[in-house]
């Protein structure tokens, strides 16, 4: 099986495009196509590189996914999270070639209460970046439908040589630690956080899903500063402070009865933290 993948530079699309090559062949779209206006003639050239790669699945995991710079560039965000992978979708449709969409769980913002939610709830996303992700979903599914979206948490790794980090919860954690600074985190933002070792471990199975939208990641019910600490016992970071923060009541926490059903399983988030730490050997110290 051959997978074409997009955002291979990225956070996630950097491990994706390393792991999958254990058992598959992979090819990536250049960046360059992938950036500013979908002009009739650079769709024409999109068309011709995803045929010329002669794919079974096309995992679009490029985005804007930086909810803020979204909120201030919502022209940009448009393009690059809506008309793009809804470009891409009927592209793969036409080839016969299953598309698989990474959408988020931003679509949750706006979402009485602290959840679970599942895939059907009714949702009217109060950023640009979930608004943008849901509109996603509807147009990749009119496009190709048989297309997989999936819903992802935030997600987190340890920093690994050669592939690119973000400011996730762990890396924030690691760096307050060694800095010896205290750690301020909400105690009102609810949400699901993922080790992406998991997420790529569960990918091939994704690939297998039929068309429609999953809910993809670690579930919770906890929030963040609640989750840093028990990470921080996991870590052995017993000098850590981690502050409370109030602020309004936020919840991202997703459903996973879904993926469950069909056999995808992720580690709940407090103990997901046991994975990473097993995988990269830290258990054995």
């Amino acid at each position: 099986m051959k997978v074409l993948l997009t955002g291979g530079t990225g956070f996630l699309g950097s491990r994706v495009q390393r792991y999958l090559r254990q058992g598959y062949e992979v090819g990536t779209l250049p960046s360059a196509l992938l950036r500013g206006e979908l002009t009739a003639a650079r769709m024409e050239r999109l068309a011709e590189a995803v045929a010329a790669e002669k794919a079974d699945v096309l995992f679009h995991a490029a985005a804007i996914s930086d909810t803020g710079y979204a909120q201030q560039h919502p022209e940009e965000s448009y393009r690059a999270n809506v008309c793009l992978p809804q470009t891409l979708a009927g592209i793969a449709a036409k080839l016969r070639c299953k598309f698989v969409f990474c959408s988020s769980d931003q679509v949750y913002g706006g979402c009485a209460g602290k959840g679970p939610f599942a895939e059907d709830m009714p949702l009217k996303p109060v950023n640009v970046y979930g608004r943008h992700k849901l509109e996603a979903e509807a147009l990749v599914a009119e496009a190709a439908p048989g297309a997989v979206s999936l819903r992802l948490t935030w997600m987190y790794d340890l920093p690994a040589c050669r592939l690119p980090s973000h400011r996730d919860l762990l890396l924030q954690m690691l760096l307050a630690a060694v800095r010896r600074e205290p750690l301020p985190l909400s105690a009102t933002d609810y949400r699901g956080v993922t080790y992406v070792g998991q997420v790529l471990e569960n990918l091939p199975m994704a690939f297998a899903l039929p068309g429609g939208v999953y809910n993809f990641g670690s579930g919770s019910d906890q929030n963040i500063f609640q989750i840093a600490v028990a990470w921080r016992g996991e870590l052995g970071l017993d000098g850590l402070e981690i502050q409370p923060v109030d602020g309004n009541l936020r919840s991202l926490c997703m459903d996973m009865g879904k993926t469950k059903a069909v056999g995808i399983a992720f580690d709940e988030t407090i103990f997901g933290i046991r994975r990473c730490i097993s995988d990269y050997g830290l258990d054995k110290l």
